[in-house]
Protein backbone atom coordinates (compact mmCIF):
# COMPACT_ATOMS: atom_id res chain seq x y z
CA UNK A 1 0.00 0.00 0.00
CA UNK A 2 1.45 3.34 -1.11
CA UNK A 3 0.78 6.36 1.04
CA UNK A 4 0.45 9.78 -0.54
CA UNK A 5 2.99 12.42 0.27
CA UNK A 6 0.47 14.74 1.88
CA UNK A 7 -0.65 12.16 4.48
CA UNK A 8 -0.95 13.62 7.97
CA UNK A 9 -0.99 11.74 11.24
CA UNK A 10 -4.37 12.19 13.01
CA UNK A 11 -4.13 14.66 15.84
CA UNK A 12 -5.05 13.67 19.35
CA UNK A 13 -8.63 14.63 20.09
CA UNK A 14 -9.18 16.97 22.99
CA UNK A 15 -11.91 16.01 25.42
CA UNK A 16 -14.87 18.37 25.02
CA UNK A 17 -15.59 20.79 27.81
CA UNK A 18 -19.14 19.85 28.68
CA UNK A 19 -21.18 20.74 31.77
CA UNK A 20 -22.35 18.02 34.15
CA UNK A 21 -26.04 18.60 35.02
CA UNK A 22 -26.11 15.83 37.62
CA UNK A 23 -23.25 17.54 39.48
CA UNK A 24 -25.35 20.69 39.84
CA UNK A 25 -28.27 18.70 41.16
CA UNK A 26 -25.99 16.82 43.57
CA UNK A 27 -24.41 20.09 44.73
CA UNK A 28 -27.79 21.68 45.39
CA UNK A 29 -29.02 18.55 47.19
CA UNK A 30 -25.92 18.49 49.39
CA UNK A 31 -26.45 22.14 50.27
CA UNK A 32 -29.99 21.30 51.37
CA UNK A 33 -28.58 18.44 53.46
CA UNK A 34 -26.17 20.83 55.18
CA UNK A 35 -28.97 23.31 55.85
CA UNK A 36 -31.16 20.59 57.31
CA UNK A 37 -28.40 19.21 59.55
CA UNK A 38 -27.38 22.70 60.70
CA UNK A 39 -30.76 24.09 61.78
CA UNK A 40 -32.73 20.97 62.74
CA UNK A 41 -35.07 20.77 64.76
CA UNK A 42 -36.02 24.29 63.56
CA UNK A 43 -36.97 25.51 67.04
CA UNK A 44 -36.34 29.19 66.33
CA UNK A 45 -36.79 31.73 69.09
CA UNK A 46 -36.48 35.40 68.09
CA UNK A 47 -36.46 36.54 71.73
CA UNK A 48 -32.98 35.15 72.41
CA UNK A 49 -31.62 38.70 72.41
CA UNK A 50 -28.28 38.15 70.68
CA UNK A 51 -27.52 39.82 67.36
CA UNK A 52 -27.19 37.53 64.37
CA UNK A 53 -23.56 38.55 63.69
CA UNK A 54 -22.22 38.56 67.25
CA UNK A 55 -20.57 35.18 66.69
CA UNK A 56 -18.04 36.71 64.25
CA UNK A 57 -16.07 38.59 66.91
CA UNK A 58 -16.99 36.35 69.82
CA UNK A 59 -14.14 34.69 71.76
CA UNK A 60 -13.30 31.06 71.07
CA UNK A 61 -15.81 28.87 72.95
CA UNK A 62 -14.39 26.76 75.77
CA UNK A 63 -16.47 23.73 74.81
CA UNK A 64 -15.02 23.35 71.28
CA UNK A 65 -13.29 19.96 70.82
CA UNK A 66 -11.11 18.52 68.09
CA UNK A 67 -14.03 16.22 67.23
CA UNK A 68 -16.27 19.21 66.44
CA UNK A 69 -13.61 20.81 64.24
CA UNK A 70 -12.89 17.55 62.40
CA UNK A 71 -16.60 16.89 61.83
CA UNK A 72 -17.18 20.35 60.38
CA UNK A 73 -14.20 20.07 58.04
CA UNK A 74 -15.24 16.59 56.92
CA UNK A 75 -18.85 17.65 56.33
CA UNK A 76 -17.93 20.53 54.02
CA UNK A 77 -15.25 18.78 51.92
CA UNK A 78 -17.86 17.20 49.58
CA UNK A 79 -19.48 20.62 49.09
CA UNK A 80 -16.26 22.18 47.77
CA UNK A 81 -15.71 19.13 45.58
CA UNK A 82 -19.21 19.31 44.10
CA UNK A 83 -19.14 23.07 43.50
CA UNK A 84 -16.09 22.70 41.23
CA UNK A 85 -17.94 20.03 39.24
CA UNK A 86 -21.10 22.15 39.13
CA UNK A 87 -19.44 25.28 37.70
CA UNK A 88 -17.30 23.43 35.13
CA UNK A 89 -16.56 24.40 32.31
CA UNK A 90 -17.70 28.00 32.86
CA UNK A 91 -15.15 28.35 35.66
CA UNK A 92 -11.98 26.30 35.94
CA UNK A 93 -8.90 25.95 38.10
CA UNK A 94 -8.37 28.68 40.68
CA UNK A 95 -11.44 30.67 39.66
CA UNK A 96 -13.57 27.63 40.50
CA UNK A 97 -11.62 27.28 43.76
CA UNK A 98 -12.27 30.91 44.68
CA UNK A 99 -15.99 30.67 43.92
CA UNK A 100 -16.24 27.46 45.96
CA UNK A 101 -14.67 29.14 48.98
CA UNK A 102 -16.95 32.18 48.64
CA UNK A 103 -20.11 30.03 48.36
CA UNK A 104 -19.06 27.81 51.25
CA UNK A 105 -18.16 30.79 53.45
CA UNK A 106 -21.46 32.55 52.74
CA UNK A 107 -23.51 29.39 53.32
CA UNK A 108 -21.72 28.58 56.56
CA UNK A 109 -21.95 32.18 57.75
CA UNK A 110 -25.66 32.34 57.04
CA UNK A 111 -26.29 29.11 58.92
CA UNK A 112 -24.20 30.24 61.88
CA UNK A 113 -26.29 33.44 62.01
CA UNK A 114 -29.51 31.40 61.91
CA UNK A 115 -28.25 29.29 64.80
CA UNK A 116 -28.28 32.46 66.91
CA UNK A 117 -32.06 32.02 67.23
CA UNK A 118 -32.00 28.25 67.74
CA UNK A 119 -32.40 27.16 71.34
CA UNK A 120 -30.34 23.98 70.91
CA UNK A 121 -27.50 25.44 68.79
CA UNK A 122 -24.67 27.86 69.53
CA UNK A 123 -23.00 29.75 66.64
CA UNK A 124 -19.21 29.81 66.60
CA UNK A 125 -16.53 31.45 64.47
CA UNK A 126 -14.45 28.30 64.92
CA UNK A 127 -17.19 26.32 63.14
CA UNK A 128 -17.16 28.88 60.33
CA UNK A 129 -13.40 28.58 59.85
CA UNK A 130 -13.61 24.78 59.92
CA UNK A 131 -16.46 24.74 57.39
CA UNK A 132 -14.69 27.13 55.05
CA UNK A 133 -11.48 25.11 55.32
CA UNK A 134 -13.41 21.96 54.41
CA UNK A 135 -14.81 23.62 51.28
CA UNK A 136 -11.31 24.75 50.29
CA UNK A 137 -9.86 21.24 50.74
CA UNK A 138 -12.59 19.65 48.63
CA UNK A 139 -12.26 22.25 45.88
CA UNK A 140 -8.46 21.97 45.82
CA UNK A 141 -8.75 18.25 45.23
CA UNK A 142 -11.39 18.67 42.50
CA UNK A 143 -9.49 21.21 40.39
CA UNK A 144 -6.62 18.74 39.98
CA UNK A 145 -8.83 16.25 38.14
CA UNK A 146 -8.75 15.67 34.39
CA UNK A 147 -11.42 17.42 32.24
CA UNK A 148 -12.87 14.02 31.38
CA UNK A 149 -13.79 13.64 35.05
CA UNK A 150 -14.92 17.22 35.59
CA UNK A 151 -17.23 17.14 32.59
CA UNK A 152 -18.76 13.92 33.82
CA UNK A 153 -17.92 12.07 30.60
CA UNK A 154 -16.27 9.20 32.48
CA UNK A 155 -19.18 8.90 34.92
CA UNK A 156 -21.72 9.15 32.12
CA UNK A 157 -20.02 6.50 30.01
CA UNK A 158 -19.75 4.05 32.89
CA UNK A 159 -23.29 4.79 34.06
CA UNK A 160 -24.75 4.03 30.62
CA UNK A 161 -22.47 1.02 30.20
CA UNK A 162 -23.42 -0.48 33.57
CA UNK A 163 -26.91 0.87 34.36
CA UNK A 164 -28.33 2.02 31.02
CA UNK A 165 -30.59 5.06 30.91
CA UNK A 166 -32.26 4.33 34.26
CA UNK A 167 -30.93 6.32 37.19
CA UNK A 168 -32.62 4.36 40.00
CA UNK A 169 -29.82 1.82 40.19
CA UNK A 170 -27.02 4.32 40.67
CA UNK A 171 -29.10 6.23 43.24
CA UNK A 172 -29.73 3.05 45.24
CA UNK A 173 -26.05 2.17 44.99
CA UNK A 174 -24.94 5.57 46.30
CA UNK A 175 -27.55 5.78 49.07
CA UNK A 176 -27.04 2.27 50.48
CA UNK A 177 -23.89 2.98 52.58
CA UNK A 178 -25.53 6.05 54.12
CA UNK A 179 -28.64 4.04 55.00
CA UNK A 180 -26.46 1.80 57.19
CA UNK A 181 -25.03 4.57 59.40
CA UNK A 182 -27.96 4.64 61.79
CA UNK A 183 -27.98 1.57 64.12
CA UNK A 184 -30.38 -1.22 63.24
CA UNK A 185 -31.35 -4.44 64.97
CA UNK A 186 -28.74 -6.26 62.86
CA UNK A 187 -25.97 -5.27 60.47
CA UNK A 188 -27.33 -4.18 57.06
CA UNK A 189 -30.92 -4.46 58.30
CA UNK A 190 -33.37 -1.76 57.29
CA UNK A 191 -37.07 -1.05 57.15
CA UNK A 192 -38.55 -0.89 60.63
CA UNK A 193 -41.97 -0.39 59.10
CA UNK A 194 -44.31 -2.48 61.21
CA UNK A 195 -45.35 -2.55 64.86
CA UNK A 196 -43.74 -5.12 67.09
CA UNK A 197 -45.85 -8.10 68.03
CA UNK A 198 -47.40 -7.59 71.47
CA UNK A 199 -46.13 -10.96 72.74
CA UNK A 200 -43.18 -12.05 70.61
CA UNK A 201 -41.42 -15.35 71.16
CA UNK A 202 -38.82 -14.86 73.88
CA UNK A 203 -35.45 -15.74 72.40
CA UNK A 204 -33.20 -14.79 75.26
CA UNK A 205 -30.10 -16.90 74.73
CA UNK A 206 -26.98 -15.56 73.04
CA UNK A 207 -27.22 -18.32 70.45
CA UNK A 208 -30.71 -17.28 69.41
CA UNK A 209 -29.84 -13.60 69.14
CA UNK A 210 -26.81 -14.58 67.05
CA UNK A 211 -29.05 -16.71 64.83
CA UNK A 212 -31.45 -13.80 64.27
CA UNK A 213 -28.56 -11.46 63.43
CA UNK A 214 -27.03 -13.89 60.93
CA UNK A 215 -30.39 -14.48 59.24
CA UNK A 216 -31.27 -10.77 59.14
CA UNK A 217 -27.87 -9.80 57.72
CA UNK A 218 -28.17 -12.48 55.06
CA UNK A 219 -31.68 -11.44 54.06
CA UNK A 220 -30.75 -7.76 53.96
CA UNK A 221 -27.59 -8.15 51.87
CA UNK A 222 -29.16 -10.60 49.40
CA UNK A 223 -32.15 -8.26 49.02
CA UNK A 224 -29.93 -5.21 48.48
CA UNK A 225 -27.55 -7.05 46.15
CA UNK A 226 -30.23 -8.58 43.93
CA UNK A 227 -32.22 -5.34 43.78
CA UNK A 228 -29.20 -3.29 42.69
CA UNK A 229 -28.08 -6.06 40.29
CA UNK A 230 -31.50 -5.99 38.61
CA UNK A 231 -30.94 -2.33 37.71
CA UNK A 232 -27.64 -3.17 35.94
CA UNK A 233 -27.16 -4.14 32.33
CA UNK A 234 -26.14 -7.60 31.25
CA UNK A 235 -22.42 -6.93 30.80
CA UNK A 236 -21.96 -4.94 34.01
CA UNK A 237 -19.46 -6.26 36.59
CA UNK A 238 -22.20 -6.92 39.12
CA UNK A 239 -20.31 -8.91 41.76
CA UNK A 240 -17.20 -6.64 41.85
CA UNK A 241 -19.42 -3.55 42.14
CA UNK A 242 -21.44 -5.12 44.95
CA UNK A 243 -18.26 -6.19 46.74
CA UNK A 244 -16.88 -2.63 46.52
CA UNK A 245 -20.23 -1.37 47.79
CA UNK A 246 -20.03 -3.66 50.81
CA UNK A 247 -16.47 -2.55 51.61
CA UNK A 248 -17.44 1.13 51.26
CA UNK A 249 -20.42 0.56 53.57
CA UNK A 250 -18.22 -1.04 56.23
CA UNK A 251 -15.68 1.80 56.05
CA UNK A 252 -18.34 4.53 56.21
CA UNK A 253 -20.13 2.82 59.10
CA UNK A 254 -16.83 2.46 60.97
CA UNK A 255 -15.97 6.12 60.37
CA UNK A 256 -19.24 7.45 61.75
CA UNK A 257 -19.28 4.98 64.64
CA UNK A 258 -15.82 6.19 65.60
CA UNK A 259 -16.97 9.80 65.40
CA UNK A 260 -20.00 8.97 67.52
CA UNK A 261 -18.50 6.76 70.24
CA UNK A 262 -14.73 7.05 69.87
CA UNK A 263 -12.06 5.39 67.74
CA UNK A 264 -11.89 2.30 69.97
CA UNK A 265 -15.53 1.49 69.15
CA UNK A 266 -15.41 2.15 65.41
CA UNK A 267 -16.11 -1.49 64.52
CA UNK A 268 -17.76 -2.77 67.70
CA UNK A 269 -20.92 -3.34 65.66
CA UNK A 270 -19.08 -5.78 63.35
CA UNK A 271 -19.83 -8.86 65.43
CA UNK A 272 -19.15 -12.49 64.55
CA UNK A 273 -22.80 -13.08 63.50
CA UNK A 274 -22.59 -10.02 61.24
CA UNK A 275 -19.39 -11.34 59.63
CA UNK A 276 -20.81 -14.82 59.10
CA UNK A 277 -24.00 -13.32 57.72
CA UNK A 278 -22.02 -11.30 55.17
CA UNK A 279 -19.89 -14.30 54.17
CA UNK A 280 -22.83 -16.69 53.73
CA UNK A 281 -24.98 -14.12 51.89
CA UNK A 282 -22.14 -13.09 49.55
CA UNK A 283 -21.63 -16.73 48.56
CA UNK A 284 -25.36 -17.16 47.96
CA UNK A 285 -25.50 -13.85 46.11
CA UNK A 286 -22.75 -15.02 43.75
CA UNK A 287 -24.87 -18.05 42.88
CA UNK A 288 -28.06 -16.00 42.57
CA UNK A 289 -26.47 -13.61 40.06
CA UNK A 290 -26.01 -16.53 37.67
CA UNK A 291 -29.78 -17.09 37.50
CA UNK A 292 -32.42 -15.68 35.20
CA UNK A 293 -33.73 -12.19 35.97
CA UNK A 294 -37.16 -13.59 36.86
CA UNK A 295 -35.60 -15.70 39.60
CA UNK A 296 -33.69 -12.64 40.80
CA UNK A 297 -36.98 -10.78 41.19
CA UNK A 298 -38.40 -13.65 43.22
CA UNK A 299 -35.29 -13.80 45.42
CA UNK A 300 -35.39 -10.02 45.98
CA UNK A 301 -39.05 -10.09 47.03
CA UNK A 302 -38.65 -13.13 49.30
CA UNK A 303 -35.56 -11.75 51.04
CA UNK A 304 -37.26 -8.37 51.49
CA UNK A 305 -40.22 -10.02 53.20
CA UNK A 306 -37.88 -12.14 55.31
CA UNK A 307 -35.85 -9.11 56.38
CA UNK A 308 -38.94 -7.08 57.29
CA UNK A 309 -40.34 -10.00 59.27
CA UNK A 310 -37.12 -10.51 61.25
CA UNK A 311 -36.63 -6.77 61.86
CA UNK A 312 -40.18 -6.01 62.94
CA UNK A 313 -41.57 -9.17 64.55
CA UNK A 314 -38.69 -10.64 66.52
CA UNK A 315 -37.27 -9.46 69.85
CA UNK A 316 -34.58 -6.81 69.54
CA UNK A 317 -31.00 -7.51 70.47
CA UNK A 318 -30.15 -5.96 73.89
CA UNK A 319 -26.94 -4.55 72.39
CA UNK A 320 -29.04 -2.67 69.84
CA UNK A 321 -31.34 -1.23 72.54
CA UNK A 322 -28.34 0.18 74.43
CA UNK A 323 -26.64 1.47 71.27
CA UNK A 324 -29.73 3.24 69.98
CA UNK A 325 -30.07 5.23 73.20
CA UNK A 326 -26.43 6.35 73.06
CA UNK A 327 -26.76 7.13 69.35
CA UNK A 328 -29.82 9.35 69.84
CA UNK A 329 -28.02 11.27 72.55
CA UNK A 330 -24.63 11.28 70.84
CA UNK A 331 -22.54 13.90 69.14
CA UNK A 332 -24.15 13.76 65.67
CA UNK A 333 -27.65 14.26 67.04
CA UNK A 334 -29.13 16.21 64.11
CA UNK A 335 -27.39 14.16 61.42
CA UNK A 336 -28.54 10.95 63.10
CA UNK A 337 -32.19 11.88 62.67
CA UNK A 338 -31.72 12.30 58.93
CA UNK A 339 -29.91 8.96 58.59
CA UNK A 340 -32.71 7.18 60.48
CA UNK A 341 -35.13 8.38 57.81
CA UNK A 342 -32.82 7.18 55.05
CA UNK A 343 -32.68 3.70 56.63
CA UNK A 344 -36.48 3.67 56.51
CA UNK A 345 -36.77 5.05 52.96
CA UNK A 346 -34.17 2.85 51.21
CA UNK A 347 -36.23 -0.39 51.21
CA UNK A 348 -39.26 1.56 49.97
CA UNK A 349 -37.22 3.05 47.12
CA UNK A 350 -35.83 -0.40 46.33
CA UNK A 351 -39.37 -1.81 46.13
CA UNK A 352 -40.41 0.95 43.75
CA UNK A 353 -37.37 0.15 41.60
CA UNK A 354 -38.36 -3.52 41.49
CA UNK A 355 -41.93 -2.64 40.50
CA UNK A 356 -40.72 -0.28 37.79
CA UNK A 357 -38.36 -2.93 36.47
CA UNK A 358 -41.14 -5.50 36.30
CA UNK A 359 -43.37 -3.05 34.40
CA UNK A 360 -40.62 -2.33 31.89
CA UNK A 361 -39.95 -6.06 31.45
CA UNK A 362 -43.64 -6.84 30.89
CA UNK A 363 -44.00 -4.04 28.35
CA UNK A 364 -41.15 -5.34 26.18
Amino acid sequence: MVMSGNFQRPQRLNWPDLPMPTARMACFSYMLLIVYASIYPFNFNASVGAASLDWILAPIPQYITSFDVFTNILGYIPLGFLIVFAVYPRLKSYRALLLSIIIGALLSGGLESLQTWLVTRIPSNVDWWANTSGVAIGALFAITLDPAWLSGSVFQRKRVEWFGVRSSGILLLMAFPWAQIYPQTAWLAMGGLATKLPNPILWTSTFNFATIEIATTMMAWIFAGTTIALTMRKGAPKLPLLFCLLIATIVLKGLFSGMQFGADKSFSWLTSPALWGMIFSTILLFGALQLNRLYLYLIAVCTLLGMLFLVNFFPQNPYYLVTIQEWRQGRLLHFNHLMSWLAWIWPVAACLSLIKGLKLKSSI
